[in-house]
């Protein structure tokens, strides 16, 4: 199967055809003034709905997600590990979050982190404007490298060699995964946020920034994928016994997938991620192939390898044939697709490019996927691109026996 995997790989990386559609805006879409998914009418929530609500605050994006309870309970604890349990300082925490929400031009994301980051965190609303202005804008070396991994994160889909440097400077390697798992985060937050329609809240009062230019789509990353390790992956013997009773269900034939290698250096962090994890990628309602297609897409729009790898022989064993496998890399233009499967390649091209599915594309999945499974394809598109940051970030390698495959074709 890994051999599989690799000549897929290998045949794809020969294909130079555009990541994204030929009739891709060039400037964001506008967003959303009334919610695609209205907020759940308290009065009409099931016990399980009603539990959820009782332990948060009576804010849309919590009444929206209560549409599908399972997911907020699978994803809940890593965000609230990331909102609040990190040992990231309140105030960069704070700066990562408005940094993303900006970039992705998520209007709720940043009116409640700017409420937020004026509280506790301390931040003056001359300092959140400078967070939209961007690294330039005047901020002291620690506080631009933060603002900096934001913006590569977004772009490059990976954290550089000086940014990464930058950030050791002060934070151990535990908190850079925090703050890249923040980011990520957030930019699966904003995808939502910006997708559902999420509206304000009567008491948010700040708003992005109108006087300044607009941050840039996102579009194919052009930077070098790592060719060694930043984080070494763990083997058994060198981990702590907490660790090596954590990562005991990925053990497979007395081996451990390097990805979980990895994550485990942050063992507080590990539990939460793969709660999550393993929802999108087996546990959702999405059929199988429905799944596989947005996670090859997002691995090839991001450049993951290692990602993409993993999941040639599960799209195998959902359906797909060698030729289609190598189609999702052409992207939802290609000769083939039906119209179902070329409306999910194009929601994840959208996700990808302006964190927002727009409107036709949308129309499109309502025609085949209900409420919940439209959450899920957000939620999928937006995990894996988490799980490919990390993977690009730290320089998670494919595992021994298995060769790196061909550096992808730029478009």
């Amino acid at each position: 199967m890994r051999g599989l995997a690799v000549a897929m790989m290998l045949a794809v990386s020969a294909i130079s055809i555009p990541a994204v559609a030929a009739d891709a805006p060039e400037t964001f879409s506008k967003r959303l003034s009334a919610p695609r998914l209205a907020p759940l009418d308290k009065s009409k929530a099931t016990p399980e709905q009603q539990a959820m609500l009782a332990r948060r605050a009576d804010y849309n994006i919590y009444k929206t997600l209560a549409h599908h309870v399972d997911l907020y309970n699978r994803w809940s604890p890593l965000g609230q590990f990331l909102l609040s349990g990190s040992s990231l300082p309140p105030r960069e925490r704070e700066i990562v979050m408005l940094r993303m929400g900006w970039l992705c031009q998520s209007e709720y994301e940043w009116s409640q982190h700017a409420r937020i980051a004026k509280g506790s965190p301390g931040l003056t609303d001359a300092e959140i404007r400078r967070i939209a202005q961007g690294p330039d804008a005047g901020w002291a070396p620690f506080e631009r490298a933060l603002i900096q991994l934001v913006d590569e994160l977004r772009y490059d889909t990976m954290i550089s060699d000086a940014t990464w440097r930058a950030l050791l400077t002060k934070y151990s390697p535990q908190q850079v995964m925090e703050a890249l798992f923040t980011a990520a985060q957030y930019q699966l937050v904003s995808m939502a946020l910006n997708s559902l329609g999420v509206q304000l809240d009567p008491e948010l009062d700040d708003r992005l920034p109108k006087d300044l230019p607009p941050p840039r789509l996102a579009s194919y990353p052009q930077s070098p994928r790592l060719s060694a390790p930043r984080l070494k992956p763990l083997v058994l013997t060198e981990m702590t016994p907490e660790q090596r009773e954590i990562v005991q269900p990925q053990i497979k034939d007395g081996k451990l997938p390097h990805l979980y290698a990895t994550l485990i250096h942050h063992p507080g962090l590990y539990g939460p991620r793969l709660k999550f994890g393993s929802y999108v990628q087996r546990d959702s309602s999405l059929p199988p192939a429905t799944r596989e297609l947005l996670i090859l897409r997002t691995a090839w729009l991001i450049r993951s390898d290692y990602e993409w790898g993993h999941h040639v022989a599960t799209a195998k064993a959902a359906g797909f044939s060698d030729d289609d496998i190598r189609r999702i890399a052409k992207g939802p233009q290609a000769t083939g697709w039906n119209d179902e499967q070329a409306a999910v390649l194009q929601a994840a091209d959208e996700l990808r490019r302006e964190a927002f599915i727009r409107d036709d594309t949308w129309k499109l999945l309502s025609k085949y996927y209900d409420a919940k499974q439209r959450v899920e394809i957000i939620y999928t598109v937006g995990g894996y691109t988490m799980t490919g940051l990390a993977i690009n970030s730290f320089g998670v390698q494919l595992e021994p026996g298995v060769e790196r495959p061909a550096t992808v074709a730029t478009p």
